[in-house]
């Protein structure tokens, strides 16, 4: 299909055709990793992963604050975090502005966990991707936003909050 005829499709065929698409980039995403772990071992696969989803990080807040035309303010970083297209199919998650300078995002259900344990793969230890992730996430919304880990596989994590994240805006 050429992108003139998807520009012609029907809004409710537009939406199924971006929740699939999102659906698959998420998927594409664990096919990879679990190609790579298999033939690499799994710390190696991590540490590329690591890479990859810090490089993203920034991207993917750049377009957001973009297309929703954020500031750089801590309640734009909430709004931001709230709008990661394929957290959307990620599971369940949360993300609450705690105080002026500070919020909190919390994964109470993660698919991709989830599924790895039905896989009888065991759990992923995705904290340093994940705070790559968050990190450059955050710094490309407002350079001053520090992320810190509350909880998050392989330490501290509960099958009802997989991992929390506190960011908080440091200086003036």
């Amino acid at each position: 299909m050429k992108w003139q005829e998807v520009a012609q499709l029907p809004k409710e065929r537009l939406l199924v055709l971006l929740e699939d698409t999102l659906r698959n980039l998420v998927r594409i995403d664990g096919y990879w990793f679990l190609g790579m772990e298999s033939r690499c071992g799994q710390e190696p696969a991590v540490r590329v992963d690591e890479e990859v989803w810090g490089r993203f990080g920034k991207v993917e807040a750049r377009q957001i604050r973009k297309f929703h035309n954020l500031g750089d303010g801590l309640t734009d970083l909430v709004a931001a975090l709230r709008l990661i297209p394929s957290w959307t199919f990620f599971g369940d998650y949360s993300v609450e502005q705690t105080s002026p300078r500070q919020a909190v995002l919390k994964v109470n259900l993660c698919q991709s966990q989830k599924e790895r344990v039905r896989m009888g793969l065991g759990v992923f230890p995705c904290r340093g991707v994940e705070e790559n992730y968050f990190g450059s996430f955050a710094r490309e919304i407002n350079p001053q936003v520090q992320v810190q880990c509350l909880s998050c596989p392989p330490d501290n994590y509960r099958e009802d909050l997989w991992c929390s994240w506190q960011f908080s805006l440091e200086g003036k």
